[in-house]
């Protein structure tokens, strides 16, 4: 094996020569151009982890405001159950007032009735204690007189005092 000696010395050579190229003309664009892609990713990622902050705040935000929501509605059902319990209160109130007028009103009816009737009796015995009279005495006092007779005689009965 024989080296040719010459063809590697010139190839070394051109090597040498492109590095030494590189390194003066290319090598700096190249660092430069790595350093603010490096920026530019690094950048990236405090943006992303500054969203992430920006998010997770949101996302407290919103629970916080979920939970406010949720307060709000139980208050408000608190509050329309007690409206409900009230309202419903009111109801059988009125109702209670309704029945006791009834009863007051059932009560007046049945002593209006009791007074007709109690005259309708009272007129009822005048006339047969005036039949009666009629006939135990065959004559016949006028209308007036034997009303005022029996008016008296029940007055006096109705003002003594029940015996037991």
């Amino acid at each position: 094996m024989n080296l040719d000696w010459k063809a590697l010395l010139t190839q070394a050579l051109g090597f040498l020569i492109v590095v030494w190229l590189l390194r003066k003309y290319a090598w700096g664009k190249l660092l430069a151009f790595t350093e603010k892609r490096r920026e530019t990713i690094a950048a990236e990622f405090a943006s992303i982890e500054k969203s992430k902050g920006d998010v997770d705040g949101l996302r407290r935000k919103f629970e916080e405001e979920l939970a406010g929501i949720e307060t709000t509605r139980r208050a408000r059902i608190q509050e329309a159950v007690s409206d409900a319990h009230q309202i419903a209160g009111e109801i059988r109130d009125e109702a209670r007032k309704e029945a006791i007028a009834m009863r007051v009103k059932a009560g007046e009816d049945i002593n209006l009735d009791m007074d007709k009737a109690n005259v309708a009796f009272r007129d009822d015995m005048v006339n047969a204690v005036i039949g009666a009279t009629e006939k135990l005495i065959r004559t016949r006092l006028d209308d007036a007189q034997h009303r005022t007779l029996i008016n008296q005689f029940l007055d006096e009965v109705g003002s003594r005092p029940a015996r037991g």
